[in-house]
């Protein structure tokens, strides 16, 4: 997974929840260019010139989540990423092993 994603979006991801990224401040514009355009796993929630939000939009991607192409495949791509965060967090798996080694190097 992505390491500067903030958790709440981390834990989105291993419970494998599709996701509309909507930015508010600081570093979310990038979250929701990592979520959207590199991972696949949000569709993104656009501004309007006036930097609001319209009902319409929210209507839109909402939906667009739960009966468009591109919302059935970032469900599926969501369910496997959370077998993959699953995989890596049990014994033996990436996240496991490397925070053994972390721990080991500070032995």
């Amino acid at each position: 997974l992505h390491n500067s994603l903030p958790h709440s979006t981390l834990e989105a991801v291993c419970a494998g929840v599709p996701l509309v990224a909507w930015p508010l401040y600081a570093e979310q514009t990038l979250n929701r260019a990592v979520l959207v355009e590199e991972m696949k796993l949000a569709l993104s929630m656009n501004e309007s010139e006036d930097g609001f939000v319209s009902a319409d939009e929210v209507e839109k991607n909402l939906r667009g989540l739960m009966v468009s192409d591109e919302g059935i495949l970032i469900k599926e791509r969501a369910l496997t990423m959370k077998n993959a965060a699953k995989a890596a967090m049990i014994e033996g798996g990436s996240s496991h092993v490397a925070l053994s080694k972390l721990v080991e190097s500070w032995n």
